[in-house]
């Protein structure tokens, strides 16, 4: 099992070096930009911010679902689209609030499993880009 190990011990290392954190002084928010690569091929961020020694706020400030938007998917306006976000958003323990932000909370004990499951759902809600109709190729 030990080359596993060597390999597992080299993936955490490269998700620690590839991480990027940027505090916003006087707001308490920090930006953590992810090595993960989000819809228009930048590196997902993720903003983390202690309420208190039992919550942290985690939010996406609304990019996931503008991002969509952007690329021609308004997953707002229709009801399926909307039942896949709520689905999603059930599954990995996320809220999407009515303005489009994605957020979640820990508290503090559960913070790897919640940064975990919060950019799984990001990824999921952001692959409904691949739901727009494409009216110029004749799809």
């Amino acid at each position: 099992m030990g080359w596993i190990d060597n390999r597992i011990a080299e993936y955490y290392q490269w998700l620690k070096d590839n991480i990027a954190i940027r505090e916003d002084k006087g707001t308490g928010w920090f930006s953590v930009s992810t090595p993960f690569v989000g819809l228009f091929n930048d590196n997902i961020e993720i903003f983390v911010k202690k309420e208190s020694d039992t919550k942290i706020l985690l939010s996406d400030d609304g990019e996931t679902i503008e991002y969509l938007f952007l690329s021609g998917v308004d997953v707002l306006r229709s009801q399926k689209r909307k039942d896949y976000m709520q689905k999603v958003a059930n599954n990995f323990g996320i809220k999407i609030t009515s303005e489009g932000e994605i957020v979640t909370e820990s508290n503090g004990a559960d913070f790897a499993r919640k940064m975990n499951n919060f950019m799984s759902a990001i990824s999921s809600i952001s692959d409904m880009s691949r739901l727009s109709n494409d009216k110029r190729s004749g799809a």
